[in-house]
């Protein structure tokens, strides 16, 4: 059986450094599967992927979502550290650029201003071509609560 593809999204990044939590993703499984409220979690032995969990009457936590085989776990930890690393690059490089921006005058327009544009917006595990042809069909789907 082949893994499915496996696209992830960081939908926010912790500004806190000492935080344990660095960021929280989203992946779509086969286009078809979404997991919302994947951690990203500095641990001990280094970065970690947390899967959504919640808590049970006795204060444990159960994971509400998981891959089952080792072959899913590898895609989706994958496609979770490559999104969160192109994510922190792109931060650091607007960082750079607002430090730089920020040293000339203030009434002069910048060089380089981000736009959302540019920032990446998912990270996939399979063809790029075939994830713009993907995309495209992502948005005529409602979401969950929305009207068509």
């Amino acid at each position: 059986m082949d893994t499915p593809s496996v696209k992830a999204k960081i939908t926010w990044i912790n500004d806190d450094p000492a935080g344990a939590k660095k960021a929280a993703a989203t992946i779509t499984i086969a286009n078809a599967f979404q997991v919302h409220g994947i951690g990203i979690v500095e641990g001990p032995k280094g970065l970690f992927i947390s899967m959504p969990q919640r808590q049970t009457k006795d204060k444990s936590f159960l994971e509400v979502a998981h891959p089952v085989t080792a072959e899913m776990r590898q895609a989706i930890n994958d496609s979770v550290f490559s999104a969160y690393s192109q994510t922190l690059a792109m931060s650091n490089q607007y960082k750079s650029n607002f430090q730089k921006d920020s040293g000339a005058a203030e009434n002069s327009p910048s060089e380089k201003s981000p736009t959302s544009n540019e920032l990446p917006f998912e990270v996939s595990s399979e063809d790029p071509e075939e994830d713009e042809l993907s995309a495209e069909d992502e948005s005529s789907v409602p979401i969950m609560g929305q009207m068509a």
